[in-house]
């Protein structure tokens, strides 16, 4: 571990030039496709690919979340950006996301306190499968939580600690409750809540007024839709979920979790931002995105052919999903939580 480390000691460095690049190019592709759509014959193939290009493009913006949580001193003007452009419009500010850090701790990794982390692997297939359909209620479910229970937990002290446990993390488990800092409720989760309410209420305001069509939030919801489904099936795809709800060491972590490495372009819109490498990413969780190709290929060079992990990489998205779907169901009535 500790030579592997030392390889890539001259990649952990961000190129801030990528970051910039790379999400302004994602907002402006996706902001014209939003516009261009036809929202006068909103069933058109035309308005098809607008909604899934603009889908696509701002997925790719909305994961640099995962960018800033790990290098959050690194990129500090570039998260203001991030938030004003990406974050608050999504109503996915960062602080819904800093959890994340439990997801690459040893004690924590798969098991209840990780909340990334949901035993796929030991739930009957059809669970599995219609998982990625809930993306159907992102939207709403966002509205209510910024819109409506913010104000209200400003106000009324019991539900506010219920907002922040159960409502303030971007988790794939429903029951994951999320651990609070000591003392008091860091200012940024204040501003960054404040900020997505002001956004809802105004945007709420458009279109009680008629300024913003009704058209147009459909198209909204459409495009959020499509995002979160691709996200979904991304995540059934990013590990084994092997665990059985159990710790695991930091190289079992590792070959639990899986590279895409075939189809690079293909990958590229379902995996953006070096999610196609989420192997490398748990072995190296402090480089950016941009060097994660560059580490594997340094990690071939030194590692034998058949080594261990090598087993991280699969083929393509379907036969990792394929591999999921098809390990015996241990626990018929729905895994082991």
């Amino acid at each position: 571990m500790s030579e592997a480390r030392r390889m890539m000691g001259d990649l952990k460095r961000p190129r801030h030039w990528v970051y910039w690049a790379d999400l302004l190019l994602s907002v402006a592709i996706g902001a014209t496709a939003f516009v261009l759509f036809p929202a006068r014959n909103p069933w058109s193939p035309t308005a098809a690919v607008c909604v899934v290009v603009s889908a696509l493009a701002f997925y790719r913006a909305v994961l640099f979340v995962h960018e800033l949580v790990h290098a959050a001193e690194q990129l500090r003007s570039f998260s203001l950006v991030w938030h004003v452009l990406v974050g608050i419009p999504l109503l996915s500010p960062k602080f819904i996301y800093e959890f994340h850090q439990e997801h690459h701790a040893s004690r924590t990794y798969g098991t209840e306190s990780d909340g990334e982390y949901v035993d796929y692997a030991d739930q009957p297939r059809w669970r599995v499968l219609l998982t990625p359909f809930t993306a159907f209620l992102g939207l709403p479910v966002f509205i209510i939580r910024f819109v409506v229970l913010a104000p209200l937990s400003w106000l009324i002290r019991p539900l506010r600690e219920f907002v922040l446990t159960r409502a303030s993390a971007l988790a794939i488990d429903a029951e994951f409750v999320r651990k609070l800092p000591d003392g008091p409720v860091p200012r940024r989760w204040i501003v960054q809540e404040a900020a997505c309410f002001v956004y809802g209420v105004l945007i709420a305001g458009l279109l009680l007024t008629g300024v913003i069509p009704v058209v147009r939030f459909a198209e909204a919801y459409a495009v959020i839709t499509v995002l979160l489904f691709v996200n979904w099936w991304r995540v059934l795809v990013s590990h084994r979920y092997e665990s059985g709800s159990r710790p695991m060491s930091f190289p079992d972590q590792i070959l639990d979790s899986v590279d895409h490495t075939s189809h690079p372009l293909l990958a590229e819109l379902w995996a953006p931002v070096g999610l196609r490498y989420h192997a490398v990413h748990h072995f190296f969780p402090w480089l950016p995105y941009h060097a994660l190709p560059e580490a594997r290929r340094r990690l071939a060079a030194a590692i034998p052919a058949g080594g261990g992990y090598w087993h991280t990489a699969d083929r393509s998205w379907w036969s990792t999903l394929r591999r999921l779907l098809s390990r015996p169901q241990l626990h018929l009535n729905g895994g082991a939580r």
